[in-house]
C-alpha cells in the first residue's frame, strides 16, 4: 500500500510546492488542504500548526511542520532514493553546506522578498532584502554547477530548495531566466517536479 500524505497549503507557490515535489519523487499519494490566506491564522488550523505557517503534513499518525523538517524526515524515510547525502558519504559537508545556504541564507529573505514586491508585506521588506539578496544570489551563481547537480552527483534535496530559491528570485525580478536556464532546465523537466506544478509560474524570458 503506497504512502500517504495530507498536506495543508495556500497553493502551488508557497513552501508547501518543495513537500509536493518531493512527495511525487517519492511516489507519496497526497491530499491537499487548501488553506485561505488569513485562515491559517485562525484556531482550527493553529491546531495543527500553532505557528501558524504554511505548510503542515499529516504523516504516518503525526503532524509535521516546517517545510525543512517535514522534507528531511519524509526523504529519510525512503533512504532508497538516495535523496539525502548521509554522513557515511564523502559530500556530506557539502549537502549541509547547501542546505543551509538554500534555506537560511536564501529562502527566508526571498519569502520576504517576494510577499513585499506583491503588496502582501509592506515595502520596507523589499528595500531591507534587496542589497544583500543581490550580492547573495551573485555568490550562489558563482559557486552552484552551470548544468548538472549540486552535490554528490545526484539529484537531492538539496536541489528542490535552491530550485525554490532561484524560482523566487527570477519570479522576483533579481534574476534572470537564462542565468540559471542551464542548471534548471533539467530539473523543470523532471515527471515529479511537473506532477507537483513545481514551475508553473516560472517565467522563461
Amino acid at each position: 500500500m503506497p504512502d500517504h500524505i495530507t498536506l495543508y497549503s495556500f497553493g502551488n507557490y508557497d513552501r508547501s510546492g518543495k513537500v509536493r515535489w518531493l512527495a511525487n519523487e517519492l511516489n507519496i499519494d497526497i491530499t491537499e488542504e487548501r488553506i485561505s490566506l488569513g485562515d491559517h491564522r485562525k484556531p482550527a488550523y493553529r491546531q495543527l500548526n500553532p505557528y501558524a505557517a504554511i505548510p503542515a503534513v499529516q504523516w504516518q499518525e503525526k503532524t509535521l511542520v516546517e517545510s525543512a523538517a517535514i522534507c528531511t524526515l519524509l526523504a529519510e524515510a525512503y533512504p532508497d532514493h538516495r535523496l539525502i547525502v548521509t554522513a557515511d558519504e564523502a559530500e556530506r559537508a557539502d549537502y549541509l553546506q547547501w542546505m543551509a545556504i538554500t534555506g537560511d541564507t536564501l529562502e527566508n529573505r526571498l519569502v520576504e522578498y517576494t510577499l513585499s514586491t506583491n503588496g502582501i508585506l509592506p515595502p520596507e521588506f523589499k528595500e531591507m532584502h534587496e542589497r544583500t539578496l543581490q550580492f547573495k544570489l551573485k555568490v550562489t551563481l558563482d559557486q552552484m554547477p552551470e548544468t548538472g547537480f549540486l552535490v554528490a552527483e545526484r539529484f537531492t534535496l538539496a536541489d528542490i530548495n535552491l530550485a525554490y530559491s532561484l524560482r523566487l528570485a527570477v519570479g522576483s525580478g533579481l534574476l534572470s531566466f537564462t542565468a540559471v536556464e542551464d542548471y534548471l532546465t533539467p530539473l523543470i523537466e523532471r515527471p515529479a517536479a511537473k506532477a507537483a506544478g513545481f514551475f508553473d509560474s516560472l517565467k522563461r524570458q
